[in-house]
């Protein structure tokens, strides 16, 4: 199985981004890797595909038993073979789970790094080929660090006990340079291949503020929220006690979380949240490392944590799914004397004390400082602009009853420019929304990276936002022709704002917001029967998709972003028949605007895929670049085939095959293909259904639907 394919089937992704390309070659060809990459960047998959495709098992060192859980949870639920060993196990379970590691049953193995000390289990681990060892939050392993276990420099002393050294991988979201080189040198990395994406999290709004009321002005923040999931962050336990029995009486559903609780207690806190029966989490700082959540919409701190590493990862857990999130940090100059005070207390020797102090005053800064929030961030981990830098998505930059859609504008003219700087207003439109209209095909844009930049969004949001533009003077549109202009151009050169009014640059909710309610009460059902949680069967984001294709088989679902094979299978027909039934009730929807053009274009499907194949296009390739699942194409060739048009069928399936394959069917008949398949996978010969139908055809002139 190729990437794509592995891509495909697993992980339900047609595409890597650049730096999860990068990290993957360099993997795969051998080579340590460091890679700092911010949160919800996907630094999971950077490890997780590789171990797909390697001989031997991955293993992965991870700080928190709950993260755990959750990866292995989320990777079973693709298919994948993954466990995890920590002191959680009861000993029956965790015997059985080291008796199949030693089968080599398992392709990832998530361990703590105290395990490691374990001489037994690493004396397990020794005796099956293992590849990679990939550690997550490398940060970990940094006394520089702000989050420093001892256990992360065991690491290393495991590997040089192995009989082959394997690639070793590290990740973490935020590390200063300091921290890089601790990284490197604790690990032993061998010539890494280092990687630093940008850290900007575009799409947090971060805001300091300080209240003359702070339970009211907390209370405020929240109620403004009260559909939303969020996280409110205090710096002691009794705080967060007594903020979380004030939330609650106010009718809120809240958790509390610190380190005082019980496990069980604290593990029910983040079961509840991770399926959604919580809206808020009220908690210290020892709540967060282990929550995967994508649609944690907000952030609040209650007096500043101890360095800007803390509070960057702690505000970055809200939108990890890139959606428009916010962190708001309640300033109070009391705290840094109060953090100052438990710095002296502490046993840290005089260096260390110094660098603690110096850290607490930068945070403290970044607090009272006027300019931009998110520059001062940035230029901590050496990846800031000048000093009069404008982000527009602070509380230092952006003008009170505004909001900032710089972004978005970007998305418009960038797809404007891309068609010449000059286009019909419909045919950007479809390229924004992602409609392989006749226009959009016949430009051969559908494989560009603007195609579907703004499929998030509705026809009509989009067709405001470029009535917004024209009005301030970025674009002009005139009788459907948009042009862009100078003052757009520079906007796209980063020069200047997109700036528009807070009720003006809302998007409304249409009726279809019924039919996602509808899906999400789905996933809670399955998660709630599954015991797993929701984000694991299906992001928020895959939803939103589903709302936007409305797909009506279970084809056109297996073809949907982050779905994948299994997840279609054992999923598909509960969200399809969802979706068919609000078709029937609605049968007017936007999916009609959305392939009507489509439609007129597959009138001359036979024509384009015949000049296709001509070409030397692969199935694959022309089901891309005509917008359809493989199947179609195979049997549009098939019917051109019995035209008595050239076609060639042995470019259609693994041919490779053929011999096995009609053996099968002499043993089991031609009636149905799922027996052919099975039969085979038993011999250990693995085909697709495409491979049987063009069998059928070309030998005994059947053709299976």
């Amino acid at each position: 199985m190729d990437r794509y394919q592995v891509l495909k089937k697993y992980f339900g992704l047609t595409q890597l981004k650049n730096e999860q390309q990068e990290i993957i070659n360099e993997i795969m060809m051998g080579r340590d890797v460091l890679g700092i990459l911010s949160t919800g960047y996907g630094k999971s998959l950077c490890y997780q595909m590789p171990a797909l495709m390697m001989r031997g098992a991955t293993i992965v060192v991870s700080p928190l038993i709950s993260l755990m859980k959750d990866q292995v949870d989320s990777l079973w639920s693709r298919g994948i073979r993954a466990t995890y060993i920590n002191s959680s196990l009861p000993l029956e379970e965790s015997n059985r789970r080291k008796r199949n590691i030693r089968k080599g049953r398992y392709q990832l193995i998530y361990v703590s790094p105290e395990s490691l000390r374990n001489q037994r289990f690493t004396d397990l681990l020794r005796d099956i080929v293992i590849s990679q060892v990939a550690v997550d939050e490398a940060h970990c392993i940094s006394t520089w660090g702000h989050d420093f276990r001892p256990a992360y420099l065991l690491i290393y002393d495991f590997i040089k006990t192995l009989r082959k050294r394997p690639v070793i991988t590290a990740f973490t979201a935020t590390a200063t340079k300091m921290v890089k080189e601790d990284i490197q040198k604790e690990l032993y990395l061998q010539n890494p291949f280092v990687v630093e994406g940008n850290l900007d999290r575009e799409n947090i709004y971060f805001k300091v503020i300080e209240p003359r009321d702070e339970v009211q002005e907390m209370l405020k923040q929240v109620e403004r929220r009260k559909s939303l999931q969020g996280i409110i962050y205090c710096q002691r336990r009794k705080e967060a006690q007594a903020v979380e029995g004030f939330l609650k009486q106010q009718g809120f559903a809240t958790g509390l979380y610190h380190g005082g609780i019980e496990d069980e207690a604290r593990r029910k806190v983040q079961e509840d949240f991770a399926f959604d029966r919580i809206k808020v989490v009220v908690a210290t700082n020892a709540f967060g490392m282990g929550i995967d959540k994508s649609n944690v919409r907000y952030v609040i701190h209650l007096g500043i944590p101890k360095n800007i590493e803390s509070y960057y990862q702690e505000a970055g857990r809200a939108g990890r799914d890139q959606s428009y999130s916010e962190a708001l940090l309640f300033y109070r100059r009391k705290d840094i004397y109060k953090q100052t005070g438990l710095l002296k207390s502490s046993e840290l020797s005089q260096d260390r004390y110094a660098i603690e102090m110096k850290k607490l005053r930068d945070m403290d800064e970044y607090a009272q400082q006027g300019k931009c929030l998110r520059n001062y961030m940035l230029g901590y981990f050496g990846q800031g602009h000048n000093e009069d830098y404008n982000c527009g998505n602070c509380s230092n930059c952006i003008p009170k009853g505004f909001v900032n859609l710089t972004a978005m504008g970007k998305k418009v003219l960038s797809a404007l420019e891309s068609l010449g700087e000059e286009s019909q207003q419909f045919i950007l439109k479809d390229l924004l929304l992602g409609r392989k209209s006749r226009e959009i095909l016949k430009r051969d844009l559908q494989d560009s990276t603007k195609f579907g930049s703004m499929s998030n969004h509705k026809e009509y949001y989009v067709t405001k936002i470029i009535d917004i533009l024209d009005n301030q003077g970025f674009l002009v549109l005139n009788q459907k022709l948009v042009k862009i202009t100078s003052a757009g151009t520079l906007l796209l050169q980063g020069q200047g704002y997109f700036m528009v009014d807070e009720v003006e640059g809302k998007e409304e909710d249409d009726y279809r917001e019924e039919l996602y309610l509808r899906l999400k009460a789905r996933r809670k059902e399955i998660s709630a029967m599954e015991n797993m949680a929701p984000y694991i069967i299906f992001h928020d984001e895959n939803l939103k998709e589903m709302i936007k294709v409305l797909p009506e088989t279970l084809e056109e679902f297996r073809m949907l972003r982050g779905v994948g094979d299994l997840k279609a299978k054992k999923y598909g027909k509960i969200f399809v028949n969802e979706i068919v039934e609000f078709l029937r009730r609605y049968p007017k929807t936007s999916k009609e605007m959305n392939i009507n053009e489509t439609d007129r274009s597959m009138a001359n499907m036979e024509d384009d895929v015949m000049n296709l194949h001509q070409q030397g296009k692969t199935v694959e390739d022309m089901a891309k670049i005509l917008g359809v699942v493989p199947g179609t194409i195979v049997d549009r060739l098939i019917r051109e085939h019995q035209k008595g048009k050239k076609v060639d069928l042995d470019v259609l399936y693994k041919s490779h095959l053929k011999k096995e394959i009609l053996e099968a069917v002499q043993i089991i008949g031609t009636e149905k293909l799922k027996p052919i398949k099975i039969h085979l996978e038993d011999q250990g010969v693995f085909v697709d259904y495409l491979d049987l139908k063009v069998v059928l055809y070309e030998n005994y002139g059947i053709r299976k639907k």
